[in-house]
């Protein structure tokens, strides 16, 4: 099978952008070195990243007894990428949006709340976001339920289950969607910045019932039909939508138990706990709660966060730029706005 032209100048395209984001400033000479590629070939990529504005000339480096050189630097405002993700809070149905640049950068954010959470509340948002940074090429939902092929299948979200969501967005806006549910995206966003292996989280909205993400080896673990993490289908003969949240004798036993399942079955490192009720008191009360020696020597370290919500933004972001990096970007065209 012969060797495709085309393709092997877009992936030496590719690999030489990411390469020139991962250091952001960098000269040709500095490049050719970590990719392999030649000088002329390099240049040439340079070039024409130039001439499209993904790339700007940045200043002359001085080699000691050489000419300078140029050097160049990554534009990451050349495309933005979106997350749109929504939370109850307060007893109101709240839509944040968060613009963010190539690097993960965020540099725009806003948020409205809702009566009732449908399709076109998402509009409202990616209209508004759109109006504000044009630029935007993948918008990412982060959803509270089950997902498979686009279609939502369980949402906390009545008016939402059924809906070809990917679908519709993508018919719309003419823009790569990406759907992730909400605690796998907050969970693959603390993964980030952790050196952990094996990671769970657990999501704790009181108004419905838990629901929990795992991240193994940096993927999101989310089973043959998506459902990996649905804590709520575990036979454990506890009524997650009864329980006292704001006394610690009551959920700290269930959420120990809880956890203790994760440790036998995944053996996290980290659990990070998600819910606003999290009080020293109360972190004190699961430490005692832990059942058995057995499971106190696999227990992992728990972490806890009284909102969600900054780091399904950053796993949302995270997980555009991988695709805006793809190249699933060139599928589709822009909606001018």
């Amino acid at each position: 099978m012969g060797i495709n032209m085309l393709d092997m100048k877009q992936s030496n395209a590719q690999t030489v952008l990411w390469d020139l984001c991962s250091c952001k400033t960098s000269t040709i000479k500095e490049m050719t070195q970590r990719t392999g590629l030649s000088f002329a070939t390099v240049g040439n990529i340079l070039n024409s990243f130039v001439e499209s504005g993904e790339v700007t000339l940045g200043e002359m480096h001085s080699a000691t007894g050489g000419r300078p050189s140029q050097a160049y630097t990554f534009n990451a405002e050349y495309a933005h990428v979106l997350a749109l993700s929504v939370r109850t809070r307060n007893g109101k149905n709240v839509i944040s949006a968060c613009v963010g640049n190539l690097y993960g950068e965020a540099v725009w954010r806003t948020e409205q709340s809702f009566e009732n959470i449908r399709l076109a509340s998402f509009e409202t948002m990616l209209d508004l976001s759109l109006r504000a940074y044009p630029t935007i090429s993948i918008a990412a939902f982060s959803l509270p339920g089950v997902e498979r092929g686009g279609v939502i299948l369980t949402n906390d979200y009545a008016e939402l289950e059924g809906a070809s969501f990917t679908e519709h967005f993508q018919g719309k806006y003419h823009l790569p969607v990406v759907i992730e549910n909400d605690v796998n995206a907050a969970v693959f966003g603390y993964s980030r910045n952790v050196e952990v292996s094996v990671i769970a989280g657990i999501y704790f909205p009181k108004r419905f019932g838990p629901g929990a993400g795992i991240v193994i080896d940096g993927k999101i673990l989310k089973g043959a039909c998506g459902f990996a993490g649905e804590v709520t289908l575990l036979p454990l003969g506890i009524d997650w939508l009864s329980i006292d949240y704001e006394k610690p004798q009551e959920a700290g036993p269930a959420i120990s138990r809880l956890i203790s399942v994760f440790c036998g079955i995944v053996n996290p490192g980290h659990v990070v706990l998600y819910g606003d009720f999290f009080t020293d008191a109360f972190q004190k009360t699961l430490e005692r709660e832990v059942p058995t020696q057995a499971i106190r020597e696999i227990f992992p370290s728990v972490i806890y966060r009284r909102d969600l919500n900054s780091d399904i933004t950053a796993g949302l972001i995270a997980q555009a730029v991988s695709v805006y990096q793809s190249g699933l970007r060139g599928q589709f065209q822009k909606t001018e706005f």
